[in-house]
């Protein structure tokens, strides 16, 4: 039987066996390597390119490889750490579960010097969705996003989602047409123009917006018409008929202080979600200005929809004002006499210190540490969180502005470069601190210390199943929770195809490993486990002493056979 081969683009391109060392220039080397086969049909796929993406990272140069006339891909020289493995051929799709930036195929956590050599891959032709997109005079609508929803299990609505990283083809060109390829099988709801979704809000930079719309012409998705999808189907002629433009209104208000009702001059003033029950959400909805001499402000291009408008510093420690959100609505016309009341932030202060090494280089990364302070509000403010980042000094000194009251927890933030840093306990005034900080509103907390410790030492593990395998649609992460020490963070990865995970950076104790299942919405009917097998998986607890290098991996075998009582 003859090999499938593809010509993606217009030329075929020679299919010479590729490394990944001509294109792992920017990628960190290592001796780990990953090869296996991608299929179609049962048949082997040459020509198809191979990526492998880190997990949770932007990653614009992920190594590439393109299968060899056996349908073979092989990469070498790679770094330990977590993967997505991934065939993107245009018009196809990987079989597998999605994961990072919209990529389908096998997740990996790998590990100094391994070899895989069966991280396999599976491509099926995917279906196409085209159709134009015209405005009340029947011209085009050009550059207009085209959003898909896909009815997932029990009909719940996905989405918006992009199955490929060609962002192009989910906008109209300049005759208002679209094509969207590569679509997994599937029920698919189309549409157009700006929806207002509860817990968010939006302040773009165009003046004007079409009103959103389904296929066809239906302006709620329960009168939708579904656009069905499967193998290699082309789904021709979905097409939309917007109606006629409507314009943003512009947000106009005051800030003033809330003690006095004097004007206050330089105040950031930022835009938040709203709940469906009109509370602040505490996510930031885009947009925002600054209170000028007279504490006047103006929030430009407001789409319709309730907006929160605040004085917070959000994600930035600095700002020594803070306020309760003011909840507007934004229809068809101006919003003016907003006014924000703001009162003086709480702030703390003190140092910070590594424990249990005299190593040079890991002292050294003091400087680098990234802290983050969260607060639970505890005013009645329906303001669920409050997030403050702040850096440590050369002296390892600290200062976090900008809080609101409440009880505050500080961590190491897990976005640091500084990774194997944790913080281990807090003092304040020499006592130890249970359950965060707690301030009042305008209170400068003094004498607080924050005590590190180095997490240098990893807990690597294996899931093994008996009595039947685990469903398509389900996902499973391990946590480790700190046994004596509980107060600290719970570490946790996602376990990856082949039943592998590496929790990183822990300091020695000992620790519990809880084993996590969560469910792929997009996954087929039926394949999701019973609520008894799903209550199995969730009681398991494996204890683990992490003392040194060498830690010998943990295996769990989970029990998945039938018992009294499964359905």
């Amino acid at each position: 039987m003859s090999k499938l081969s593809f010509a993606l683009g217009i030329l075929v391109l020679p299919f010479a066996f590729y490394s990944v060392q001509a294109q792992a220039a920017e990628t960190k080397a290592g001796t780990a390597t990953v090869a296996g086969s991608v299929t179609l049909k049962g048949e082997p796929a040459r020509g198809v390119t191979v990526i492998l993406q880190t997990q949770n990272q932007d990653q614009p140069n992920a190594p590439r490889a393109r299968t060899d006339e056996n349908g073979r891909y092989h990469f070498t020289g790679i770094a330990a750490g977590k993967y997505v493995v991934s065939a993107l051929a245009p018009g196809y799709f990987s079989l597998g579960l999605e994961s990072y930036r919209g990529l389908r195929g096998k997740t990996l956590n790998l590990t100094e010097g391994e070899k895989i050599e069966n991280a396999d891959l599976e491509i099926k032709r995917g279906g196409v969705i085209t159709g134009r997109v015209v405005d009340s005079q029947r011209r085009p609508v050009i550059e207009e996003r085209v959003y898909l929803n896909k009815l997932g299990v029990n009909n719940l609505l996905l989405g918006p989602l992009y199955y490929s990283q060609i962002l192009d083809m989910y906008e109209t060109d300049d005759r208002g047409l679209y094509r969207i390829y590569g679509l997994p099988e599937g029920r698919y709801l189309v549409s157009v123009g700006y929806v207002e979704r509860t817990g968010s809000a939006a302040i773009p930079s165009r003046r004007e917006f079409y009103p959103h719309v389904f296929y066809p012409n239906a302006a709620n998705e329960s009168e939708a018409k579904v656009v069905e999808v499967s193998e290699g189907s082309e789904a021709a002629n979905i097409d939309i008929t917007v109606p006629d433009p409507k314009h943003r209104q512009d947000i106009y208000g005051r800030v003033v202080d809330a003690g006095g009702g004097q004007p206050v001059a330089g105040v950031a003033v930022m835009v938040g979600g709203v709940t469906k029950d009109g509370r602040y959400d505490g996510i930031s909805a885009g947009g925002g200005a600054r209170s000028g001499p007279n504490g006047e402000f103006r929030i430009f291009g407001a789409l319709p929809g309730k907006y929160a408008i605040l004085a917070r510093p959000g994600q930035t420690s600095g700002s020594e004002f803070i306020s309760d959100p003011v909840i507007v609505d934004v229809g068809e016309d101006t919003v003016t006499g907003v006014e924000v009341r703001v009162q003086r932030s709480a702030s703390i202060s003190g140092f910070v210190v590594i424990e249990g090494t005299n190593d040079p280089k890991v002292r050294a990364k003091l400087s680098q540490v990234s802290l983050m302070a969260f607060v639970r509000s505890a005013s009645q403010v329906p303001s669920p969180s409050n997030e403050v980042f702040g850096s440590v000094n050369a002296d390892g000194s600290f200062r976090f502005s900008g809080l609101q009251p409440g009880k505050v927890s500080i961590f190491v933030d897990s976005f640091s470069n500084v990774r194997d840093l944790l913080v281990s306990r807090i003092e304040r005034n020499g006592a130890p601190v249970s359950g965060g900080i707690e301030v009042e509103a305008g209170e400068q907390v003094t004498g607080v210390r924050i005590i590190l410790v180095h997490g240098a030492l990893a807990i690597r593990g294996e899931l093994r199943f008996i009595g039947g395998t685990l469903p398509a649609g389900c996902l499973l992460r391990a946590v480790a929770r700190r046994v004596d020490q509980p107060s600290q963070s719970q570490p946790y990865v996602d376990i990856d195809a082949r039943g592998q995970f590496v929790i990183e950076n822990l300091p020695p104790g000992e620790y519990e490993i809880i084993i996590t299942p969560f469910f792929h919405s997009d996954g087929p009917p039926g394949q999701r486990p019973g609520p008894e097998i799903a209550r199995r998986i969730s009681s398991i607890r494996e204890r683990v002493v992490l003392s040194g290098g060498n830690q010998q991996p943990v295996t769990i075998e989970i029990d998945l056979s039938r018992k009294e009582g499964d359905r």
